[in-house]
């Protein structure tokens, strides 16, 4: 409503009109005589008045958060010892936090690693029980001789010995597989 009357108080004092919205209240006739000049500042004087109120309110009261702002400040200054070992609480609580959730991953990772050395050590012993019945001479397959498994070409016949797989009659150990 504010705004509506500095509109019509710009508009009187712009164009020299009568103040048309003052005629229409029941006292009208005593606001006749108010001058233009002083109804635009009125006018402008209430609208920024009310909006700054309105402000306030929707604002949920600015001058009650500062004055809180200002007592915490106070009651810092005041006990600046307090503020410091409530930080360094807080500080210690999650340097706790971090050190138990790491803790308890590094003993997974402990007990994942321990398996691991296990299936390893069963590894190495069938490998090395495969690498001692392959140890000795091998026959070569196109001259019959007998070679060194180190030999990738028969020295008697020039054959080439890695394309031809040698297949040995035993079988062969099952290997578990460890899955999660």
């Amino acid at each position: 409503m504010a705004v509506l009357h500095t509109f019509d108080a710009t508009l009187s004092f712009t164009t020299g009109n009568v103040n048309s919205i003052l005629n229409l209240y029941p006292f009208g006739n005593i606001l006749e005589d108010l001058d233009v000049t002083t109804y635009l500042c009125a006018s402008i004087i209430t609208t920024f008045v009310l909006f700054g109120i309105t402000c306030i309110i929707a604002f949920h009261d600015p001058i009650e958060i500062l004055i809180n702002k200002i007592l915490s400040n106070v009651e810092i200054e005041e006990n600046p010892t307090d503020h410091t070992i409530e930080s360094s609480l807080c500080t210690l609580e999650m340097m706790n936090s971090t050190l138990t959730s790491n803790s308890i991953v590094l003993h997974a990772v402990k007990d994942h690693t321990s398996a691991l050395k296990t299936d390893l050590g069963q590894l190495v012993t069938r490998l090395e029980k495969m690498e001692k019945g392959f140890e000795g001479l091998k026959t070569c397959p196109s001259c019959g001789k007998g070679i060194s498994p180190d030999f990738r070409l028969c020295p008697y016949c020039g054959e080439l010995l890695y394309a031809h797989v040698i297949v040995s009659k035993s079988p062969l150990p099952e290997i578990r597989s460890r899955q999660p």
